[in-house]
């Protein structure tokens, strides 16, 4: 029975001691390394950010025009409309 006991003490005392220094300790590096993570990698996509002024745009990608239009204004006709009344 003291045995029991023993060991009942020293489980509870493991567990006050993990869940009062080891646990906080582990989730604060992790979101230390995710942070690190996500500023490298911001960092790493947009290197030109930290350059650029406040409220300056900055247009990476211009389609390329279109040489052909379907619209041709010569070859449209004009169409003309009755008004149907209703009874």
């Amino acid at each position: 029975m003291p045995r029991l006991l023993v060991i009942i003490f020293i489980f509870l005392l493991a567990y006050y001691l993990l869940s009062k220094y080891a646990f906080p300790y582990l989730v604060r590096r992790f979101i230390r390394k995710a942070q690190d993570r996500f500023t490298q990698q911001f960092t790493q996509q947009d290197p030109t950010h930290s350059r650029r002024k406040e409220g300056e745009v900055e247009v990476k990608y211009v389609p390329p025009e279109a040489t052909t239009t379907q619209y041709n204004p010569d070859s449209t006709e004009d169409v003309d409309f009755e008004e149907i009344k209703d009874k």
